[in-house]
């Protein structure tokens, strides 16, 4: 069925259609080289990753559920031992710079970060400390 929808989205952007898409681009660099280039294209229930450049050679990709942003930073509930879904990503992938990979059957509302390296991260894309 995924493969159905997908397959109806190539048809309608073949006629022109546009369903609507929402572009993400992640961008650093330092004296002129890139550190992590990419972009992410979102239409209804399909994502286009886009790995451009990557100082590493691979963007590293964290997907979190929208939900989790608001708690990200706030630590346990009090009173429980419980980790907050900002530490619990819902997907995680590395691709090498200059692919692209296409994930569908996404829920909408989800949040991602990217990264030249491989490292834990929060749902607000800041580095997990290890301790």
């Amino acid at each position: 069925m995924r493969n159905l929808t997908a397959l109806l989205y190539y048809l309608f952007a073949l006629l022109g259609c546009d369903m609507g898409a929402t572009t993400i681009v992640h961008r650093a660099s330092a004296d002129g080289v890139d550190i992590i280039d990419s972009e992410v294209r979102i239409t209804d229930r399909i994502a286009r990753f886009e790995c451009l450049a990557s100082r590493s050679g691979q963007c590293h990709y964290v997907l979190f559920h929208d939900d989790c942003v608001a708690v990200a930073g706030m630590g346990r509930p009090p009173g429980t031992n419980a980790e907050p879904c900002a530490s619990r990503a819902f997907e995680r992938f590395a691709m090498a710079a200059g692919t692209d990979k296409e994930v569908i059957g996404l829920e909408p509302g989800f949040k991602l970060c990217v990264s030249a390296e491989d490292q834990a991260m929060t749902a607000d894309c800041k580095r997990v400390n290890s301790r």
